[in-house]
């Protein structure tokens, strides 16, 4: 039982020695180790020759939309204009679409948002599969 114990105690103490010598000191190489790509961008054609683009998520987006979702006092409707704002991404040097902006959209421009949200969102890939 002593031999297991220490042949357990040195192979700790090794992977403890390499990894105090690697480069996962410093939280900037942590960051350089991952490339996660740039985001997706999808643009919607909101009227003839007029586009609204939107965004893959990021993490906090995701946080921000799963907030809206979770409020009971939001109908589908409203948490779908608030999430578009939320994905909306403007062309260098213009604004993001405002709430009440967003609110002059209609129901068929609403659709094809719906549609691009869901496929950034990766729910429409359970239906292809």
């Amino acid at each position: 039982m002593g031999h297991i114990n220490s042949i357990f105690f040195m192979a700790i103490s090794k992977m403890t020695r390499e990894t105090s010598n690697s480069s996962f000191n410093n939280d900037d190489d942590v960051d350089d180790l991952f490339d996660f790509g740039e985001p997706e961008i999808i643009p919607v054609e909101i009227t003839p020759g007029k586009f609204l683009t939107l965004k893959e998520p990021t993490a906090n987006d995701l946080i921000e939309i799963s907030k809206i979702s979770d409020n009971k006092n939001i109908g589908e409707v409203e948490a779908t204009l608030q999430t578009i704002c939320i994905l909306h991404s403007p062309d260098e040097g213009k604004r993001k679409l405002s709430l009440k902006e967003a609110k002059k959209l209609r129901p068929r421009q609403l659709k094809k948002l719906g549609d691009a949200i869901s496929e950034l969102l990766g729910s429409n890939e359970e239906q292809t599969e």
